[in-house]
């Protein structure tokens, strides 16, 4: 559901397939670093800063939603 979602919104149809390659990295690359970065930060703080990173991580993304108005 979510690549036929992503399909609909993307503005050029000569462009699908190299769009849809940078939207799998963008997909899979913070599948791949998270782990690296947690483990960084529990082994430098422990737990609770990890839930602070974590929180600050999810404001940030809803803040990058935020100015998206519409699609089409």
């Amino acid at each position: 559901m979510y690549t036929a979602l992503v399909t609909m919104v993307l503005l050029e149809a000569g462009d699908v397939a190299r769009d849809m390659g940078v939207l799998n990295i963008a997909d899979a690359g913070p599948r791949i670093v998270g782990p690296f970065v947690a483990s960084a930060v529990v082994s430098f703080g422990g737990y609770p800063p990890l839930f602070l990173v974590g929180g600050l991580l999810s404001v940030l993304g809803q803040a990058a939603v935020v100015p998206i108005r519409a699609v089409r």
